[in-house]
Parts: C-alpha cells; sequence; structure tokens
C-alpha cells in the first residue's frame, strides 16, 4: 500500500497526516473519526475535546473488536464445517463399504 500525506481536521484541529493509503482515504478516516465524535457529542452530551475524543476512539475500537470476533468467528465456523463434511464423507465410506459386503 501506498504512504499517503493529508491534511485533516479533526475537532476543529487542523493535522497533516502521513500514513498508509491515499490522502482520499486519510480524508474518509478523518470523516468517519469526525462522525463518530459528532455521534458521541449528541448521545452522551460530551463537549470536551479530550473526552470527545477519547470516547469516540474507545467506540471505534469496539467495532473493530466486533469486527475481528466476527470474522475469527466465520473462520472457526469454517473449519468445523470443514471437518464436518470431512467425517461425513469417511463415514459415507465406511457404511457404503458395510452395506456392500
Amino acid at each position: 500500500m501506498t504512504e499517503g500525506r493529508a491534511d485533516v481536521e479533526i475537532l476543529g484541529q487542523r493535522l497533516s497526516v502521513r500514513g498508509r493509503g491515499t490522502p482520499e482515504y486519510i480524508h474518509q478516516l478523518a470523516d468517519y473519526l469526525n462522525g463518530r465524535i459528532q455521534t458521541v457529542r449528541e448521545q452522551a452530551r460530551v463537549f470536551d475535546p479530550l473526552r470527545l475524543s477519547l470516547l469516540a476512539g474507545l467506540h471505534v475500537v469496539d467495532e473493530l473488536h466486533r469486527c475481528r470476533e466476527t470474522e475469527a468467528q466465520r473462520a472457526t465456523d469454517a473449519q468445523l464445517l470443514d471437518r464436518v463434511d470431512r467425517l461425513s464423507e469417511k463415514l459415507g465410506a465406511v457404511l457404503d463399504g458395510r452395506s456392500g459386503a
């Protein structure tokens, strides 16, 4: 992934951000965070910038962890289904061998 640089504004603070992704991607991240901050501001009626940032950060981290848990669960489910399929095939082969004897 390419490294990009973008000037963004978060909570009224202008920041020069350099990181992985295009400048457009960095702007999307800043816009997303600003949206989460706005949601926290409206729901929790918090106006202190530091508290807003921390609470919004916790919301974003919660989303990340839930996504990771979902991905991990899907991987586990896929592994279990694969094992069930292999066991079913082996059991079917054994049963077919018995019925043909």
